[in-house]
């Protein structure tokens, strides 16, 4: 019985030894750090491991790669707090600068800033945004090379996707250059209510451009089972606008995801059809960050399935 407490006791001083010494490693400065140059809608920023620490605090502050101003003397802000050695930023905007700083911390103990590094945004594309929307919502890009294509991949998006007691929504783009493809979808769509599950409920929403049209950019018919609902306003649009090339597809996301009546426990999904980028800073409400978030926020995530009309056709079109 001594010997077993002898040896306890000597466990204990090992124990106590090991965790000392421990604390006594002192928290050194990240370094190493890099930041992506090649995404439009995320900078990526990437650092070594500091030994011993709990975790890291990223900073940033908007760049301006023109003016000659030191960046350590710039004003920074935290923006995320994480455990692992490597961030993707998405509040961000396209064809933007940024400066990041990383400190490390133990408890309540921090390092100092790492010097200042600057990443940067590339000119935002509909393919960029529309695969990020699936990717970040558990969905999946689909493409349409031509109008005739588009009734035949809304089948196969609910064929692949859609089971019994889906909520589904269609979100189409409704300027001038969706014209051809609203056409083709207005013809097939008996064939495509014909193919949805059993008690599938259904609703359609449209959009446009907010700056263009502050009243009338967006509308939606709710979650039914009645069919002829949504099919009467599925024929009842028209297109107008779209002089510029990038529209509200952010906006009309979230207002579809906040007004609708979801009720669905077991599949909840939108099919986002459009041919434009989204519009992005003071002329969109929402970035790319929120529309993820609020799709998350619903107890069931809302699924994106953007069927981008390949080859952006002027409004003249």
């Amino acid at each position: 019985m001594k010997k077993l407490s002898f040896f306890v006791g000597l466990l204990a001083v090992a124990l106590f030894f090991t965790l000392s010494c421990k604390k006594t490693v002192q928290l050194t400065i990240p370094t190493s750090v890099t930041t992506s140059d090649t995404y439009a809608l995320k900078i990526v920023i990437t650092w070594g491991a500091v030994e011993d620490a709990d975790g890291y605090f990223i900073y940033r502050t908007d760049a301006d790669p023109s003016l000659s101003v030191n960046p350590a003397n710039l004003s920074y802000h935290l923006i995320a707090t994480v455990s692992s050695v490597s961030y993707e930023d998405l509040d961000v905007f396209s064809g933007s600068y940024y400066f990041y700083r990383i400190v490390a911390y133990r408890g309540d103990e921090t390092t100092e800033m790492s010097t200042p590094i600057m990443g940067e945004t590339t000119m935002l594309t509909a393919d960029e945004a529309f695969t990020a929307l699936a990717d970040y919502t558990n969905g999946r890009r689909y493409d349409a090379t031509s109008a005739s294509q588009v009734p035949g991949i809304i089948m196969e998006v609910i064929m692949d996707n859609a089971h019994s007691g889906t909520d589904l929504v269609f979100l189409i783009d409704d300027t001038y250059s969706m014209w051809d493809d609203i056409a083709e979808v207005k013809a097939a769509v008996q064939d495509i209510i014909d193919i949805l599950p059993s008690s599938t409920r259904l609703a359609a929403a449209v959009y446009n451009d907010a700056n263009e049209d502050p009243t009338g950019w967006y509308n939606y018919t709710p979650f039914t089972t009645s069919y002829s609902t949504v099919r009467t306003f599925i024929n009842d649009i028209y297109v107008y606008g779209g002089g510029d090339t990038p529209e509200s597809v952010y906006d009309g996301i979230y207002q579809t995801v906040d007004y609708l009546n979801w009720s669905s426990s077991s599949k909840r999904m939108m099919l986002v059809i459009g041919d434009a980028p989204p519009l992005e800073g003071p002329l969109s409400t929402h970035t790319l960050n929120e529309v993820i978030n609020k799709c998350k926020s619903m107890g069931l995530i809302v699924n994106l399935y953007p069927i981008l009309i390949k080859g952006y056709k002027s409004a003249n079109n």
